[in-house]
């Protein structure tokens, strides 16, 4: 087996640098949010014996990604590792392998992370290897954009009614950002989780004595059997998860109730309609019904706010909501927005 020192730098051509794993693009656009990564891809052919994996792993280890416009190395934060998110506002994936590429060269990946709330503006990169350098007149450019964020970019969607429950997305509006952009999940839930029944939602919001309504977030993918909780099943502290200040009475008391005869709705969610609304930004559940609470010593009347959620390229949106918006049964409305950093 080859290991990195079996590669000869000697027999190492340096090719060119790229956005993109197959085609020959070399422009990219990216967010400042402090998590969307620049994907790099450096070309090299190597005239010797050694496999794909081997030859990727001596140029990530030995490349240099060099920043024309500050005459250094690239000072961003670097890996070979792929954080999950998406690294192009304009572009979803790297084009299909199963087109042929016009050159049969070995592509090896780093990423580069944006810097938060910096960095904006069009960047030149090239690459350094072994005494070899890409040439400035196919630098690779990257246009950093700022990632911004208002109320007025999102919306609570009303998806899907089984009598009392109902099933809640919220979103950005369309037309605002590219349609590969979408809220993701929920980056700390606040609120209270009913564990010890099986329970896959977060209640943020209850008020038992004012409308007797309930709001709740599902848990990131979870798509069958909704549960917020058993009602009159009195919960003991390890069967809570608690997390904010809201429902701190809960902590004290010796149980935890739930008053409805309807919270068992939410297991009548069809799976396939969850999926769809999580293909459009976070799930959310409403419970209305009369006399509904939840009861920790007193019937409770709390509402959890400023909530983290996080996109599909890794931007992350502190959102406030208007719990009580209109009227008695609970019309949501987004009070404020704004975009927060890691």
């Amino acid at each position: 087996m080859f290991t990195i020192s079996a590669i000869d730098p000697a027999l190492i051509i340096l090719v060119n640098i790229y956005a993109d794993q197959f085609s020959d693009r070399q422009d990219t656009s990216v967010y400042n949010n402090g998590v969307m990564q620049v994907s790099v891809f450096v070309s090299v052919n190597y005239n010797g014996e050694a496999s794909d994996d081997e030859i990727i792993k001596y140029v990530q280890n030995k490349v240099v990604i060099y920043s024309l416009n500050y005459g250094e190395n690239v000072q961003w934060q670097k890996s070979t590792i792929d954080n999950g998110f998406l690294h192009d506002t304009e572009h979803d994936a790297n084009e299909s392998p199963s087109i042929p590429p016009k050159k049969s060269d070995i592509r090896a990946v780093l990423y580069f992370t944006v810097p938060g709330g910096t960095a904006e503006g069009e960047h030149k990169w090239i690459a350094k290897l072994d005494g070899q350098q890409t040439s400035t007149k196919t630098a690779l450019t990257i246009t950093v954009e700022p990632f911004e964020i208002s109320a007025g970019n999102l919306e609570l969607v009303k998806k899907v009614t089984v009598n009392c429950a109902v099933l809640y997305v919220l979103k950005y509006k369309k037309g605002v950002f590219p349609i590969a952009q979408k809220l993701r999940n929920c980056i700390d839930f606040k609120g209270m989780k009913f564990s010890g029944t099986g329970a896959n939602s977060w209640v943020s919001m209850v008020m038992s004595n004012k409308g007797y309504k309930l709001g709740a977030f599902v848990e990131y993918r979870e798509t069958s059997n909704i549960q917020i909780g058993k009602a009159f099943h009195e919960y003991s502290q390890d069967e809570l998860v608690i997390k904010g200040s809201g429902f701190d009475l809960c902590q004290q008391s010796y149980a935890a109730e739930i008053f409805s005869l309807c919270i068992d709705d939410t297991l009548a969610l069809d799976p396939a309609d969850v999926d769809a609304a999580w293909n459009e930004g976070v799930v959310m559940l409403q419970v209305r019904e009369d006399g509904l609470g939840i009861w920790c010593m007193i019937h409770l009347d709390v509402e959890e706010n400023d909530f983290v959620f996080q996109d599909t390229f890794g931007g992350r949106v502190e959102v406030n909501i208007n719990w009580d918006a209109g009227d008695s049964w609970g019309i949501w409305t987004i009070r404020s927005a704004k975009v927060v950093y890691p």
